[in-house]
């Protein structure tokens, strides 16, 4: 444009409103504004970025500029402003999209609010939802205070009794009153799948079962729906979680040690490899044991475990092989005066053990000649394990495939002590009648002879080899149909159970570890004419048993969560399982190994080669029914709840008989009913509980009197309890939080009557069954908050128990007090120490469980205390 032309359009840009002076033909945009401005005599600015090219209509002559703007340029996507210098073209912003408003973010949900364990249905439900009664340890609570064995984990539970002295493994639980021995009545599940299908004789699940550092938390349901949604579970579920594997590079460490010489490292690695998430973790420990044992015992476990997405699921593979040695320790002599049991002299309950230095090696007798086992390794545990699961939208599947092999050795009580004086004058006449003109004396495996006021006890060691083969499968699938949340599932299990057990008899000097002593007849030189003992054994073959089962189970299940109305819901579920077992079962054999000189050994048992065959199958249906009531909305909920159905027999039933009377079906009849509060200052759980079994199997174990061999008096009963269990757990101010579990309950036996050894007629009906007491206290506070520090003080009470089911011996009430305090160091890790039994306290749990159901009180007794005091150290680093 001429410069005459520039100023021309400027002076008429200050003045009158520019007008099309010629029309300007139809066209593209750009053209069109370029002949808008030329006709306008105005100058004009075009964008660099190219427009659309859509022709616009042309316009007319004397047209205002600026409407001849708004026509070319919203259509076109261009911003044209008249300015004094001239229209200034650019293309039009985009808009910014309007965001909708931003919804209020819904609470957070930390795990412990979400019910996982005791319900299949879809969705979330919270933890204040629920129609049944559970307790949970948090990661936190795992990481304070880090279990060595299954019996630790549940020992602050309500409703429950954990004998934990026994060692680590094959302790005892009684649930809610049931007397039923071992986990017998409660399903350990590790994610969701058992972890062995039922417990067996000498082979109970707390063998196979190690906590490590790669358990994240626990939830236990207590009765509820657990006999539907699992089987053997009248008692309740365990539900182990494990760590999940990472989805970035990290790991973390912890290492342990203890005032008995414990010394045990846990840690984990784990990060992404390739579209999987990967990590390997364990532990390894060397182990003397609570208990003065001859040997160190130890091993460890390993982990691996990986993990890939899949569109809208999950695959999760997992394998884990544990080789360990492990205490198992029998009952043993305490003094007992006035019903107060104390120490005896040389034999401290909450330190010493028979495992000395002459059972490190026993010689057991066979059929075939002579084995010898390692009796002072005590338990040795060694299981491979796979599994798998799949979770994909609403169906998950779970497989698992597991082979264990087990030595597990013990030195089994059998009657109180006596002096030597007393035990000479009871079998001293046998001696010299087979040695005459003899003189009876009892002389310790060291040469030193026992003063005739010196205790000496007959103790029988054992030794099983346990092999169990099994196979899980389960499939579970969920959906919704209106206000029915529904799921169903089915169970399979194969499994094959191979049992051999022997046990001998043997004399030793009523002390921990208490050496061999023979029973010798000498004459007036002092020589050895001969035995009543052969190197300190009455027999090396008194019991032998044998033999191999299988199982096959399935089980179909379903469940469905009814909201009624918006604060009412009604669950149901439905469980039919059936299985059948078949096996062998060996049948022995006597024979007379005593010599000239030696009478020991003269009822020697032993496989015969022969055995008796058995088959049989069994079916069931468990059904529960429950009613919830939600007062108030995450907070306050209210439930009642009846179940019934019945428990099926295992393999272990046929362990010495193939025609056994406890092979039968055990009948259950539950009710609950509870309340549920929390809130942000803590959480309160109230249950009222009450079960009825009958067919239970209350056999009596005897020594015979005559050959030694243990025997099973076959007897069956009924039981029924009704409970109360209160859990809480109050903030009292932001740095003190106070944590309570309270059980009270009244268990009785019924329909409990047979004949004793001599013919009378006995009824027990109306007794206490053994171990269970009728009141228990876990309380304790915790100090810190969420400071760097903490300091947990707590006790721990158990009310009157028995040590049998005559009622006759009473165990004392115990009260143990425990400290754990820990801090946390930035950037270095977490120190933690504990103090268990702080008072040392003498806390016996059980009586002699060989010596039969009537023990008459004496000077002496057979029981079996916890542990004496003892400290932990922990250090844990994560990364």
């Amino acid at each position: 444009m001429p410069i005459w032309a520039l100023l021309a359009s400027l002076a008429a840009a200050g003045g009158a409103e520019p007008v099309l002076q010629n029309p300007v033909p139809a066209g593209p945009p750009l053209t069109q504004l370029q002949g808008a401005a030329a006709a306008s005599g105005i100058a004009i600015a075009l964008p660099d970025r190219p427009v659309t090219s859509i022709r616009r209509k042309g316009l007319p002559r004397g047209l205002p500029l600026r409407k001849a703007l708004a026509r070319i340029c919203p259509a076109a996507g261009l911003d044209c402003r008249l300015t004094p210098m001239g229209v200034v073209v650019r293309p039009l912003a985009k808009p910014r999209p309007l965001r909708p408003p931003t919804p209020p973010a819904p609470p957070t949900l930390a795990p412990a609010d979400i019910l996982v364990t005791g319900r299949q249905g879809a969705g979330i439900m919270l933890a204040s939802e629920r129609a049944f009664s559970l307790s949970r340890l948090s990661p936190e609570d795992i990481s304070r205070r880090p279990a060595l064995s299954m019996a630790e984990l549940l020992q602050n539970f309500p409703g429950l009794w954990i004998d934990t002295s026994a060692g680590t493994s094959a302790n005892i639980a009684r649930l809610r009153g049931i007397p039923m021995d071992g986990y017998s009545a409660m399903a350990v599940q590790e994610d969701g799948l058992p972890i062995q299908h039922s417990s067996l004789p000498w082979t109970d699940i707390d063998q196979f079962m190690r906590p490590d550092i790669m358990l994240e938390s626990v939830d236990y349901v207590r009765g509820g729906p657990s006999s539907v949604l699992a089987s053997n579970a009248p008692g309740g579920i365990l539900n182990l979680h494990l760590r999940r594997p990472p989805d970035h590079r990290s790991g973390e460490a912890r290492i342990t040690a203890t005032s008995y010489g414990l010394a045990r490292m846990d840690a984990w690695l784990g990060g992404p490899l390739g579209e999987w998430q990967t990590m390997a973790g364990g532990y390894i420990a060397r182990d003397p044991t609570q208990r003065q044992i001859n040997q160190t015992l130890g091993g460890g476990q390993i982990r691996l475990r990986a993990e890939r997405d899949l569109p809208d699921g999950r695959l999760t593979l997992t394998a884990r092989y544990q080789d360990d040695a492990s205490l198992n320790t029998s009952s043993f002599p305490m003094a007992l005066r006035d019903g107060q049991w104390s120490a005896l002299a040389g034999f401290d309950p909450r330190r010493g053990s028979w495992f000395g230095p002459d059972f490190s090696l026993v010689r057991f007798a066979t059929a075939n000649g002579t084995v010898t086992r390692q009796v002072g390794r005590n338990n040795r545990n060694r299981v491979f394990d796979l599994s798998a699961a799949w979770v994909q939208h609403d169906w998950t599947a779970r497989l698992r495939l597991r082979r264990s092999d087990t030595e597990r050795n013990a030195i089994l009580s059998s009657g109180a002590p006596t002096t030597a004086e007393e035990f000479l004058a009871s079998q001293g006449a046998a001696l010299q009648l087979a040695f005459p003109a003899s003189t009876a004396i009892l002389r310790r495996s060291d040469g030193r002879i026992l003063d005739r006021k010196a205790l000496v006890e007959v103790v029988q060691p054992a030794s099983a080899t346990v092999q169990l083969d099994e196979m899980l499968g389960q499939i579970e699938h969920q959906a919704r149909l209106g206000p029915h949340n529904l799921a169903g599932g089915l169970h399979l299990v194969v499994n094959r159970w191979r049992y051999q057990r022997i046990v001998a008899r043997a004399l030793v000097e009523a002390r921990s570890q208490g050496l061999l002593v023979e029973a010798l007849a000498l004459d007036g030189a002092g020589n050895s004419l001969g035995s009543l003992t052969d190197g300190g054994y009455l027999s090396r073959a008194s019991t032998w048993e044998q033999t191999v089962g299988r199982t096959a189970s399935v089980a179909l299940y379903a469940t469905d969560e009814w909201q009624i109305a918006p604060q009412w819901r009604i669950e149901a579920g439905i469980r039919q399982e059936a299985e059948a077992l078949h096996g062998i079962v060996g049948l022995p054999r006597s024979i007379d190994g005593s010599t000239a000189t030696i009478m020991a050994n003269r009822n020697l048992q032993v496989d015969s080669g022969q055995s008796a065959a058995y088959a049989a199958s069994f079916a069931a249906t468990n059904a529960t029914l429950a009613v919830h009531r939600q007062i108030a909305p995450d907070s306050i909920g209210l439930f009642v709840r009846a179940s019934a159905g019945h428990v099926l027999p295992s393999v272990g039933a046929y362990r010495t008989s193939s025609q056994p009377a406890a092979a039968h079906l055990l009948g259950v009849i539950e009710g609950e009913a509870g309340l549920v509060a929390q809130d942000s200052r803590g959480r309160i759980s109230l249950t009222g509980f009450a079960n009825r079994f009958t067919g239970l199997d209350v056999s009596s174990s005897v020594v015979d009197a005559g050959t030694g061999a243990i025997t099973l008096i076959p007897r069956q009963a009924g039981s029924h309890t009704i409970g109360l269990e209160l859990e809480t757990s109050l903030a009292l101010r932001p740095w003190a939080q106070w944590r309570s579990a309270l059980t009270w309950q009244q268990s009785r036996l019924a329909e409990y009557r047979f004949k004793d050894a001599s013919g009378a007629a006995q009824d027990y009906s109306g007794h206490v069954p053994q171990r269970i007491p009728d009141l228990m206290l876990h309380s304790g506070l915790d100090f810190g908050g969420r400071q760097a520090w903490y300091v947990q003080p707590s006790i721990t009470y158990m009310g009157r128990r028995f040590a049998d089911d005559a009622n006759v011996l009473r165990l004392p009430p115990a009260l143990l007090v425990t400290l754990r305090t820990g801090w946390t160091l930035p950037r270095y890790g977490q120190i933690s120490l504990e103090i268990d039994n702080l008072a040392n306290t003498i806390a016996v749990m059980q009586g002699d469980a060989i010596a039969g159901n009537a023990m008459p009180v004496q000077t002496y007794a057979i029981g079996r205390a916890l542990a004496g005091r003892s400290l932990r150290l922990s250090f844990q680093k994560a990364w």
